[in-house]
């Protein structure tokens, strides 16, 4: 299963298609999950009727619509979901996510991706990760403030006994292939013990934790999202040691990780990242103040759109909720505002937050009061 990190909003942006078809609804984890079938389809046919408006002859609409329809019908996909679901469909590609976060139900048709309601992903203090980390059981959290869910991205171990059972069928391999080495041979997964016994259950558990180390690397490449382990004291005092993951808060979640569901994780780990966040952003707009002396800030929309996409634009800040409509021709970084939407348009608030986040600038969405200067938005520049 993916996870939506920056290479996969970077995918969704460099292909646009003039029928690009952008689905967002909210699900439901438990209960009566099957009504976001019924939602979805009923979705799925507002966008046929969108495609057909454009142009699209009903044959092609239908084509493109066919992988999102077959999801209609999957009970099991249905039986798996967060708190938001986001679909995507285009001639030549398909995607959907679920996310940890409520979503209202939209609908776009246009010659991209619609990516606003996926910006909270990406915002400074938009969304962080709980690490569950036992010897039985190895869980990432993705967490919003409001939501959590569970993710498995494929590349963690289940567990300590799934890596030691590999590693000893490895060396029982290099046993039966190589010289002998007596009646004991090795592989012998050895968790307790004294004397050396000790030393061989300690390297197994650091052969485990950089495993755990190593698929998070591989989950978590391109993200920059802080994340807080949950576990004993000694399991995560070794974990860190092998830690290569950048932004790992220094607070703990201490406690058995197995017996505490998504919700708890995220209740009990909120308080450290909030604290993160606020400092974060506190920071950020004191740099603000001090770039603002020299120069080096920008609050005009149009201003601050054309500095994203040429990569100058350090930090970000954004009021919650602003859309300003009108159109963004990137070649000659030309700009039309328009005083409410039309057709072919684009949210240009929007499209400066994609720019920004797709040249490593940090992004922080706070309320529209607390943007610098009471302003839409506004840009700290790098020059």
């Amino acid at each position: 299963m993916r996870l939506l990190g920056r290479s996969e909003l970077k995918a969704l942006l460099q292909r646009p298609d003039d029928a690009s078809v952008s689905i967002y609804m909210p699900t439901q984890r438990t209960g009566d999950v099957e009504q976001g079938s019924i939602r979805l389809k009923n979705l799925l046919r507002e966008a046929e009727n969108k495609l057909q408006n454009v142009g699209l002859r009903q044959p092609d609409a239908n084509r493109l619509l066919e992988q999102g329809r077959a999801l209609v019908d999957d009970t099991l996909f249905w039986h798996h979901q967060g708190d938001g679901l986001a679909v995507f469909m285009s001639t030549d590609m398909f995607r959907y996510f679920r996310l940890p976060y409520h979503l209202d139900e939209t609908v776009v048709v246009s010659n991209r991706f619609h990516v606003s309601p996926l910006l909270p992903l990406f915002a400074t203090d938009g969304i962080f990760y709980v690490l569950g980390l036992s010897q039985n059981r190895v869980r990432l959290i993705q967490c919003s403030r409001d939501g959590a869910r569970e993710v498995t991205p494929g590349t963690l171990p289940n567990s300590m006994a799934d890596v030691l059972q590999f590693d000893e069928f490895s060396e029982n391999l290099q046993f039966r292939s190589g010289p002998s080495q007596g009646p004991a041979g090795r592989g012998t997964a050895m968790y307790h013990g004294h004397g050396e016994g000790k030393d061989v259950a300690k390297d197994q558990i650091v052969r485990f934790l950089r495993e755990v180390d190593h698929g998070l690397h591989e989950a978590l490449k391109d993200e920059q999202v802080p994340l807080v382990l949950a576990g004993v004291e000694f399991l995560l005092a070794q974990y860190r040691e092998v830690n290569t993951y950048s932004y790992l808060l220094p607070d703990e979640v201490d406690g058995n990780p197995d017996e505490m569901t998504p919700a708890e994780l995220q209740s009990r780990a909120w308080p450290v990242v909030e604290a993160y966040f606020t400092r974060e952003r506190e920071t950020a707009l004191a740099h603000f103040g001090e770039g603002s002396a020299r120069g080096r800030t920008l609050t005009r929309v149009e201003d601050v759109l054309v500095a994203a996409y040429d990569g100058r634009v350090s930090v970000l800040f954004v009021g919650l909720g602003m859309q300003r409509w009108g159109r963004f021709i990137r070649e000659d970084r030309r700009i039309e505002m328009h005083e409410g939407y039309q057709s072919g348009d684009e949210d240009l608030i929007d499209a400066a937050v994609v720019g920004a986040l797709m040249t490593g600038a940090a992004v922080h969405v706070i309320p529209s009061s607390s943007v610098p200067n009471g302003e839409e938005v506004a840009a700290l520049l790098r020059y």
